[in-house]
């Protein structure tokens, strides 16, 4: 999906994961498609990174999830390796904007330190898959006056940090605020599972970054773990992580490492300092603990404060009626009144339903967990708000009768959060 998708959706991830648990491993299969050192990963095909596989995002989105779900399918039915051994874990906190990093884990073999984390000026810029405003390209080291203004007058970054990041050009001092804008004491776990060893740190490590990262790991599990995984993304965020080589050229990725050029070289040491605690059954204290962020903070979005039926309208009415037949590969569609989605994000159940009629009952065949079905919500004006659904018809769809249903919630003046269900009339799905 682009950044131009204003829905919810997992993605490719979660297409390849909703293909897996369809694939005949039985209903309580649960699959999950995790990320790892991805920092440099597109699924974009075309034009250096830029576009996916075709123009339409959502054929984009199933294209790269199927080739990722039948990959996972022949390594899954091909596995022959059971996992056997102790469970173990090792964790801790560390304040990323200071570490002192040993030579053995940097390129030159000096000792070196991270930074109080900052975003670089390329890092405006954007990716190949995500461009920013055409304002900064990325790996030009040249300072953007726009950007340096700019950042002057949010807050001033101290010229020891600017020092500590080059040669990034710091746009955000984003660690130098108080408290800081982006986390700076983040979690990091090494676990074992038998001869898997599972290592979790908070950012977006590209390939070789990760690799390493893993290197240094393994190195301290010799006869622990003949497995290694990297999980990214894990616990918290703090940006991206690239090599110092990569650092140095900054680029998008470069420019949101947020702690300096030996940011990736400090996650290899302290994950094996983790990873040997591990291995010896040490002890693991953390010396810091992350902020505790004030209780009171301001937030600028207002929330939902009303949400009304038009005149001569109740919540759950339908506005827009299907069609009265449609073949398989049509898409349905009925607009209802409704209310706004934040009153009840129904965790474990529903927006939608497609229901077909079996005998004198109503049969649920999809909702909206499934990806033919769209959910589109807009608010109108005042409290009043639209509820589009579609339903993509499936191609091994049962003919028959169907409905569309919808639930939802709308909010009164008093606060009071009433739930409500409306029906579309009933249309024929045609062999």
């Amino acid at each position: 999906m682009t950044q131009h998708n204003h829905l919810i959706s997992a993605d490719n991830k979660g297409y390849a994961a909703h293909l897996i648990e369809r694939g005949g491993y039985g209903d309580d299969f649960v699959a999950a498609f995790a990320q790892t050192s991805a920092g440099d990963m597109s699924p974009n095909l075309r034009n250096g990174g830029a576009q996916g596989p075709t123009d339409d995002e959502f054929a984009n989105t199933r294209i790269i999830g199927k080739l990722q779900a039948d990959k996972a399918r022949q390594l899954f039915d091909g596995a022959t390796e059971v996992l056997s051994g102790p469970i173990d874990a090792r964790g801790r906190y560390v304040d990323f904007s200071a570490v002192p990093v040993a030579g053995a884990y940097t390129p030159d073999g000096q000792a070196h330190r991270t930074c109080p984390g900052a975003l670089g000026q390329n890092f405006t810029a954007g990716a190949e898959d995500g461009p920013g405003p055409d304002i900064v390209d990325e790996g030009d080291l040249s300072t953007n006056p726009l950007l340096l203004v700019a950042g002057i007058v949010v807050n001033p970054t101290p010229a020891a940090v600017r020092a500590c990041q080059a040669p990034k050009d710091v746009f955000l001092g984003t660690g130098s605020q108080q408290p800081p804008w982006t986390p700076q004491v983040m979690p990091l776990q090494v676990l074992r599972i038998g001869q898997l060893a599972v290592t979790t740190a908070p950012g977006e490590f590209t390939i070789v970054a990760g690799q390493r990262v893993r290197d240094a790991v393994a190195a301290q599990l010799t006869g622990v773990a003949t497995r290694h995984i990297l999980a990214g993304y894990a616990n918290a965020y703090a940006g991206y992580v690239t090599t110092p080589e990569e650092y140095d050229l900054q680029h998008y990725e470069g420019a949101a490492t947020h702690f300096g050029r030996y940011t990736q070289s400090a996650y290899a040491q302290e994950l094996a300092r983790l990873a040997a605690a591990l291995r010896d059954g040490q002890a693991t204290p953390s010396a810091v603990r992350p902020p505790a962020l004030p209780q009171n903070r301001i937030s600028v979005r207002p929330g939902v404060v009303l949400d009304s039926p038009p005149l001569g309208r109740s919540f759950g009415s339908v506005l827009t009626q299907p069609a009265a037949a449609y073949a398989r590969g049509a898409a349905v569609r009925a607009d209802f009144v409704t209310g706004h989605p934040n009153n009840n994000v129904r965790t474990g159940g529903t927006y939608v339903e497609v229901q077909r009629q079996v005998g004198g009952a109503w049969q649920t065949v999809a909702t909206d967990s499934q990806w033919q079905t769209l959910y589109r919500w807009k608010r109108e004006y005042l409290g009043v708000s639209t509820a589009q659904i579609t339903w993509t018809v499936p191609g091994d769809a049962t003919a028959g009768t169907y409905r569309i249903v919808h639930h939802g919630d709308a909010r009164s003046l008093t606060g009071a959060i009433r739930p409500f269900t409306g029906a579309s009339r009933t249309f024929t799905v045609t062999p």
